[in-house]
């Protein structure tokens, strides 16, 4: 089925319609009350405003902590024809918000499994609306934060595993921290490539910290990631490995720093 969203840049984007809503975010998957409560990043407090600290709160640390993930994007997408560009596991949004206003005339889509990240996403990013951050419990003093309005962009509730985009669909599809915490890594990938062109490109970015010992040993070390690409029908066009990212923990200068690879496939 075809559904048409329309905007001041006119957008018009193949996918499936939305099963339901829930204050104004359209839910692609039918996520049931059990999914709700085993998944953490329903957890408003703390793990929302974790992730509103780290991506919406530049002036606490005078840059944005995972600026060198969206400059490895931005200089991948300006080599492509850009008029469907795909986040997948946006969380709060700051990726794919911070593109579609880089990208004004292109159709700008946020999909995330967590309906308390999407509503923060949608809250700041489509709403314009001024959110306040408690981050004292992180040493930090409260702040307000607020964004204009991006009328290119929309978010939507899904799993990569069963993305609502119709085949062939997308000019650019990229995912960062996402494919190391998936249930399928495999199942992700497959849909990705199903639903990017075939002159488009999927961006991934991670720090390859898996969580279950089988995917350990399916795509590291880098040649069996490269092995298991091939396998799925990528083409590998580009390997980055030294993605180095230092995320805040605390006001003391406390952080986790993440090395992560970039892949560029097609």
């Amino acid at each position: 089925m075809l559904c048409v969203y329309s905007n001041l840049n006119i957008i018009s984007i193949f996918m499936n319609e939305p099963i339901r809503y829930r204050n104004k975010i359209p839910f692609y998957y039918d996520k049931s009350p059990k999914d709700f409560r085993l998944d953490p990043y329903e957890r408003y407090d703390p793990m929302v405003m974790r992730q509103s600290m780290i991506h919406l709160c530049d002036e606490l640390y005078k840059e944005y902590p995972f600026q060198p993930v969206l400059d490895y994007i931005e200089t991948i997408i300006s080599t492509v024809g850009r008029q469907n560009v795909l986040e997948i596991g946006c969380g709060v949004g700051r990726m794919i918000g911070h593109l579609a206003h880089q990208l004004p005339n292109a159709n700008c889509w946020g999909i995330d499994y967590s309906y308390q990240m999407l509503k923060q996403a949608h809250d700041v990013w489509l709403e314009g609306n001024c959110i306040e951050l408690d981050l004292t419990r992180f040493g930090y003093p409260k702040l307000e934060i607020e964004q204009s309005q991006r009328t290119n962009l929309k978010f939507g509730l899904a799993k990569c595993e069963q993305l609502p985009f119709y085949d062939n669909s997308q000019d650019v599809v990229f995912s960062s921290f996402l494919i190391d915490r998936l249930t399928d890594p495999i199942a992700g990938l497959l849909e990705m490539k199903r639903v990017v062109r075939s002159d488009g490109k999927v961006i991934i970015i991670s720090p390859m910290n898996f969580q279950k010992s089988e995917h350990w040993d399916k795509f590291y070390p880098l040649k069996n990631l490269k092995k298991s690409m091939k396998d799925i029908g990528y083409n590998l066009l580009q390997l980055k490995e030294d993605i180095i990212v230092e995320e805040p923990m605390d006001a003391h200068g406390n952080m986790i720093m993440w090395k992560c690879i970039g892949l560029v496939l097609q």
